[in-house]
Parts: C-alpha cells; sequence; structure tokens
C-alpha cells in the first residue's frame, strides 16, 4: 500500500441531509438518547463501496484509462461530519484521487501508461476508510472497505491503419509519407514495395518515412508495410501513384446527327486551367473539381458517324490519356422526298431522299425495286428515277434497303404521279417558265368572257382554283392584290394593300406574294386563296425593291431570290414560311427561280445556278467570268436550261438542265416559250418557230410590225401581243395566223390556264374562253 491514508471531510447532500436528520430523530427517541463506543459513537452509520471489485481492459496502443470508485455513507446523523481516506498498491495504479466533497463521494483510480507497462495483468487493491474523526479513531461500521483491482493490458495489434497521403501524381517531388497504426517502436521501418525507406518514430501510432520521386515516377499501385525487429512486419496498405488521367465520359455516345450537349469527363488531378480537346480542338470547358469536368460539343462534332478522340490538356500536367467517343449510326429512317409528286410523262429525274442512319450500302427501292442510288450522306441518298417509272398516273412506294443497320428496310414514303396542270401558277404559267398549257382542246371565241378594268397596268395572271389572282402595281411605290371570279370576272377577294410593288406565285391552295417597300427588306407572304385571309408572313432580308424577282412554288416549297448587298437565293416552306435554306448567289438579282422536279435554276449575268430543290446543294455553277448586276429568268425544258445572259442582251445559252454542260445558245428579246419539238422566240419584232431537234428557223411572223411581250403556247397554238393591242394565235407548226382581237392597248404577259387566255392590255385584264372542258 502506498502510505497511510490522506482523510478528506465530506458531508451529505441537502436533500441527503434532511433524510438523515429526521432518521437520527427517530433513532434517538428509539434509544432513549445518543452514546456509543470510543471505536464507533454510532454503530448504526455504516459505509459501502461500488464497485467492490473492478476490472479494467486496454491495449498497448491505448491511452492510459481511469475508473471511478463510489463510497456510499447510511445512517448519518445531521450536522455529523466523515472523513474519506484512500490507500492503493501501484502494480498498475498510478494514483487515486481523493475526491471528496459531499455524499456519495467518488475516488478517480488513474492507471499507468499501457504501452509503458506493456502487456499483462496488474492486481492491486485500493482500500478505502470513512471515520467520524481525521486520526480515524471512530471508523464507521463496516469501514475499511477493500476493493480488488484487475487491470489488464494487452498487445495492440502490430497493424498499418493509414496512410497519409494514400495517393499522388505521378512525376511529382519526392515527399514525406505518414503511416499510422500501433505497436510500431523506434526500431520499426517502412517498407516501400518492400524496400525500406528512411523512417523517423514519432510514437507508437506513428512513422513518417521520406519517399523520394524515383519511387513514384511510374503511375501504379505500390505495397506499404512496416517492419520491426521485434515483431515482424504488418499488414500492407496500398498506395495509389495517379496519373493525370481521364478515366470516363458521359455520354460516351452519341447518334450522329444529333444536338450539341454536354459531356462530362471524368478522371484524375485536373485543375482549373485544363482544358477538354476534341479531335484535338479545345472546347468550352467548365471545371467542377479536382476529379470533374464538363466541356460544350456542338452539333457539328457529332454530325457524321464515327468517333472521336477526347484527351485533357493542363499547363501544368500536360495531356491525359485520350478515351474515344463513339458517334453512333442512328438508326435507318426515311423522312422525306423531294419531289413528292412528279408529272406523267415527264423525263427522268433525281429523287432526293432524307432521312437516318445511311451508308454506302443503302439503296432506294421504288415499289420494292432497287434503284441507282447515290450515298451523299448519312442523312442523304440521291436515286435516279427513269422515264418509264412515271409513265402513268398512280403512285410510287418508297424506301431505303440497308443490309448493314437496323432496321434494314424503311417505311415507305409516296410518290405520286399526277397528270400535268392546266392552271397557271407562276410567272410564265408554271415553275419550270415554259409559257406552255395542254388543254383537252382549244376554240377561239368571237368576243371575250368578261374584262375588268384597274387603276393601273395589271401584272401576270394566276390562273387556279376557279380564280384570277393578279397584282397592281400603285402611285407611291405601292401595289394590291386581288381575286376574281374565273366564269364572272367579279372580285371574290381584296383588293390586299401591299407595301411594295409585288409579285406573286400560287401552289397547294396559297397564294404567295413578295413586296418590299423602298430600299428596304422585302416580305413574303401566304394567302389563302378562297378567302384572301393572310395564313403567313416572313422578312426576305436580302431582297429589296430595286431588284425583286417573282417567286416560284412548287411542291410545298415556295423560293424567292434577289439583291441587297449580296444575292441570295431562300427556300421557304410552304405550310409556315419557315427558312429551310438559303444560298449565296453572284451579283444575283432579278431571277424568278425555275423549278422542276430536281433542279431549281436562276441566271444572273455570266452566271447560272442549278439547286437541289429540298437542300439547296449546289448541283452545278456556271461562271464565264463577268461581274455586274441584273438577271433573267430561265426556263427549262426538253431537258436543257436556257439562261438568258443579261449582259450580252438578246443572247442566252442553252445548258443540259441535268449537269451544266452547253449545248448552245439562243436569241431573243423577251422570254421564249417551248413545246416538245418547239420553241418561240420573239426577236427585234420577229416571231420565230424554231425546231429544237436541229434548232432550224421553220417560221417567222411579224404580225402588225409592233409584237411585243413573251409568247405563249397553249396545245398547238402560239398566242402573242402587240404594242398596238393586237392579240394573234398562229399555228404553231406552221405560223400561219388563226386568231386575231384587237385590245386598244399594249398587250402585257399573257397567262392560259383552266380553259382560259388572261390577257393585260394597259389598265384592263381580259378573260377569253379557248376550252370549256380544259
Amino acid at each position: 500500500m502506498k502510505g497511510p491514508p490522506s482523510f478528506r471531510l465530506i458531508r451529505t447532500s441537502m436533500a441527503l441531509r434532511s433524510v438523515l436528520v429526521a432518521l437520527a430523530s427517530l433513532l434517538l427517541a428509539a434509544c432513549g438518547g445518543g452514546g456509543g463506543s470510543s471505536q464507533n459513537s454510532n454503530p448504526n452509520v455504516t459505509m459501502s463501496v461500488s464497485p467492490q471489485t473492478l476490472s479494467v481492459s486496454v491495449t498497448t496502443a491505448q491511452a492510459a484509462p481511469a475508473a471511478g470508485i463510489q463510497v456510499n455513507v447510511a445512517g448519518l446523523r445531521s450536522g455529523q461530519e466523515v472523513y474519506l481516506g484512500v490507500q492503493n498498491s501501484d502494480q498498475g495504479i498510478n494514483r487515486v484521487i481523493n475526491n471528496g466533497g459531499t455524499l456519495p463521494a467518488t475516488i478517480t483510480i488513474q492507471f499507468d501508461s499501457p504501452a509503458i507497462l506493456g502487456p499483462g495483468t496488474y492486481d492491486d487493491t485500493v482500500q478505502v476508510e470513512v471515520c467520524f474523526d481525521q486520526a480515524c479513531t471512530q471508523p464507521l461500521a463496516n469501514s475499511p472497505q477493500t476493493v480488488q483491482v484487475k487491470y489488464t493490458v494487452t498487445m495492440a495489434p502490430y497493424v498499418i491503419t493509414a496512410l497519409s497521403p494514400s495517393s499522388v501524381l505521378s512525376g511529382r517531388p519526392a515527399f514525406t509519407l505518414t503511416v499510422k497504426g500501433s505497436t510500431f517502436t523506434p526500431q520499426s521501418t517502412v517498407l516501400w514495395n518492400g524496400v525500406s525507406q528512411p523512417t523517423t518514430y514519432a510514437s507508437a501510432t506513428q512513422l513518417t518515412a521520406q519517399i523520394s520521386a524515383a519511387e513514384i515516377a511510374t503511375p501504379g499501385n505500390t505495397s506499404v508495410a512496416v517492419s520491426d525487429p521485434t515483431y515482424g512486419t504488418t499488414n500492407s496498405e496500398t498506395f495509389t501513384i495517379q496519373q493525370f488521367a481521364i478515366t470516363g465520359l458521359g455520354p460516351s455516345s452519341a447518334l450522329a446527327g444529333g444536338l450539341s450537349f454536354t459531356l462530362t469527363v471524368t478522371g484524375l488531378a485536373f485543375t482549373t486551367q485544363s482544358t477538354v480537346f476534341w479531335n484535338g480542338v479545345s472546347q468550352p470547358t467548365t471545371y467542377a473539381s479536382a476529379t470533374q469536368l464538363t466541356a460544350q460539343i456542338s452539333a457539328a462534332e457529332i454530325a457524321t458517324p464515327g468517333s472521336a478522340s477526347v484527351t485533357v490538356s493542363d499547363p501544368v500536367n500536360g495531356t491525359t490519356n485520350s478515351e474515344t467517343f463513339t458517334i453512333q449510326r442512328p438508326p435507318l429512317a426515311l423522312n422525306t422526298v423531294s419531289p413528292t409528286s412528279v408529272t406523267v410523262g415527264e423525263p427522268a429525274f433525281t429523287l432526293t431522299v432524307l432521312g437516318t442512319g445511311y451508308s454506302v450500302a443503302s439503296v432506294v427501292q421504288w415499289n420494292g425495286a432497287t434503284l441507282p442510288t447515290t450515298y451523299v450522306s448519312d442523312t442523304e441518298l440521291l436515286a435516279q428515277i427513269p422515264a418509264a417509272d412515271i409513265s402513268a398516273t398512280g403512285t410510287a412506294s418508297v424506301t431505303v434497303n440497308d443490309p448493314t443497320n437496323s432496321p434494314t428496310v424503311t417505311t415507305a414514303q409516296t410518290v405520286t404521279i399526277v397528270s400535268a396542270s392546266i392552271d397557271a401558277v407562276t410567272f410564265r404559267m408554271n415553275p419550270a417558265h415554259t409559257g406552255a398549257v395542254t388543254f383537252a382542246s382549244v376554240s377561239f371565241p368571237g368576243s371575250s368572257k368578261w374584262s375588268v378594268d384597274f387603276v393601273d397596268p395589271p401584272s401576270y395572271a394566276l390562273i387556279a382554283d376557279g380564280k384570277v389572282i393578279v397584282t397592281v402595281p400603285l402611285l407611291g411605290f405601292t401595289s394590291e392584290m386581288l381575286a376574281l371570279d374565273q366564269a364572272t370576272g367579279n372580285t371574290v377577294w381584296g383588293p390586299i394593300p401591299l407595301n411594295g410593288f409585288s409579285d406573286a406565285t400560287y401552289d397547294n391552295g396559297r397564294v404567295f406574294v413578295v413586296y418590299a417597300p423602298i430600299n428596304s427588306t422585302s416580305t413574303l407572304e401566304a394567302f389563302d386563296v378562297n378567302t384572301g385571309v393572310p395564313d403567313w408572313s416572313t422578312p426576305v432580308p436580302s431582297v429589296e425593291f430595286a431588284s425583286i424577282a417573282a417567286p416560284t412554288a412548287a411542291d410545298g416549297i415556295v423560293y424567292v431570290g434577289g439583291y441587297n448587298n449580296i444575292g441570295a437565293l431562300y427556300a421557304l416552306d410552304e405550310s409556315t414560311g419557315a427558312l429551310l435554306w438559303t444560298q449565296p448567289v453572284q451579283y444575283g438579282d432579278n431571277s424568278a427561280p425555275a423549278v422542276t422536279a430536281d433542279g431549281v435554276y436562276v441566271s444572273y449575268p455570266c452566271q447560272t445556278y442549278d439547286f437541289r430543290p429540298a437542300t439547296g446543294e449546289t448541283i452545278w455553277h456556271i461562271d464565264t467570268g463577268c461581274a455586274a448586276l441584273g438577271g433573267g429568268t430561265p426556263a427549262v425544258a426538253n431537258q436543257l436550261l436556257y439562261s438568258p445572259d443579261w449582259q450580252t442582251g438578246d443572247t442566252g445559252d442553252v445548258f443540259n438542265a441535268e449537269t451544266g454542260a452547253l449545248k448552245g445558245s439562243y436569241a431573243t428579246n423577251s422570254m421564249p416559250a417551248f413545246t416538245t419539238t418547239m420553241g418561240y422566240f420573239l426577236q427585234s419584232g420577229t416571231l420565230r418557230g424554231v425546231t429544237l431537234a436541229n434548232n432550224t428557223v421553220q417560221w417567222s411572223f411579224t404580225g402588225d410590225g409592233q409584237l411585243t411581250g413573251a409568247p405563249i403556247v397553249v396545245n398547238q397554238y402560239v398566242f402573242i401581243g402587240s404594242s398596238s393591242g393586237n392579240l394573234y394565235a398562229l399555228d404553231g407548226t406552221t405560223g400561219t395566223q388563226v386568231w386575231n382581237v384587237n385590245l386598244g392597248t399594249s398587250v402585257g404577259y399573257l397567262a392560259a390556264g383552266d380553259g382560259l387566255l388572261v390577257v393585260p392590255s394597259g389598265t384592263t385584264v381580259t378573260a377569253y374562253v379557248l376550252s370549256t372542258n380544259p
């Protein structure tokens, strides 16, 4: 035992004291007064300790523990004081603290450090005495009490529990590694892949080791352990030597032709200066963390199937490994075909097929039969449709077959083979601008059907859906548009005021008119042909008043071109007015587009263009080298393009409409008209009928010597007007005059449709019936 105990005064708490006072009063009454031996003045006052035995267990890696013993006193009278004394052995006990104070009292046992003691069982005793006096000549009943204390120290596991840091970036300088664990000694050594490193002992739970730059030069995993001559070798912990690297992409693939998206790049050791590269080109990059970057990838980057290389570059860390992003081929699909309808008996043409998932193995099928197919891109194919396939009216089912994709065959789109139109739907009557129409029969009337007078000279007429639609230029550089009843000439709707001079075209129940104020952007507007109610309106930025060209509508698309600092041709959706495509044209001016099943043609001085209707792709372009503003309206007839060269006056060039090959030239002062075998050209007041096969003049006609305007052809008859007001009909084969009327004033652009011949002259529009059953 550690010497005699030192006694400390203790008192009851206030609550307990009141109980004890009451109890003491009862005891005194029962005993007839106080008294007691010198050894214990009150044998009813007793002491007890809890616990009576105490066991504490620790490992050598733990801190020195502490434990408590509670001392209780019972039967104490009011005002009585007692003294607490403690003594102990010191096998494992470092010290005992007599807290004293109020009852119940606490004794704190502080044990020796387990690491210093070492493993073993240490048995101690703590003797507790409570007395009425400080010299302890009057101990309480049951005093002293002895508590048996067992202090067990076991060896802590010889282990590594943590590494700090647990990873570094490869190629970095030497660093200090902290190894945490238990049972380390000053003789403990850190092993790096089994090789000892310079080690410093900090405590039984911590070592530090110096790791050289050579040890972390190569990315990978390293084994770290601790060796000790007494305890052997610990468990092994893994240390990671990281590479500046990409570990993942999200997403890692996308469909070709898709929209722009955000790419998430995960990896190691990214910094705020790290940049994502896509096929070697830097992308807009946002730093999220050392393990994550995001980059904005545009739709252009995933337009074509294949793969892209993704890397990260950093001015500090260099360039990462490359990860592959897959641009997947979309499923095989057929979305649209162009044209959707063709005229029976027309020549062979190129069908544009638009969809997804196409490859060089894709073929277009027409009613199940494979067609010669050209692969343009994964979204476009071209198929050659022979004339034999459109020799009769009806429908054709178009599909795409590709054994390398899924599905292997698309759903079908329909192409309709229709009879030739008898409407006059645009300038020069039809989208090809041939100036020709065929009725079931033709006879020449003795008088007009009706005549309507306007304030100013009207333009060419559109004849469709039982109506005659004209635009009329007015004073102040404005115009108006109105529809007349074909049978009576009465106004059906209008006049509709238009802010600028205007030209119109018709297709699929809508009238499309382009107009522009002076030196201002033009407008293309759509109207319901039956009511004149506006459907949609859209600006056409590159077309201005000074160079407006008549629009042309065909197969669901309306085309318009013009010039305002730059030349441009526009293609807009007939239903919505949405821009489908636009193409720049050199020195573009007022050329009304000529449109066929597979071509859109415009002509300017020394410039002739052929564009694909559905996409605006340039099929061919002829540039003969001059530079001037202007332009003229081309015509396509018998697979030839007649392209006026405004620069050289009366001369135009003839090209193969499909290839652009130069086939010859022609001379005219106005737009010619064509049948399948003949062309009709007005030059210097003389109308000539030319056999197209050999370019031979078959006949000439001068009429009253004042022929003007442009001829048109109805069946086998050619119509031409004069500035004196004469209107002539000639036999197209011989040039013989077969009919003549005089309208009193100069004849303008003629139009024939739905059995009518509509003649502008001066401020008047006059209608003649050529066929009652066209």
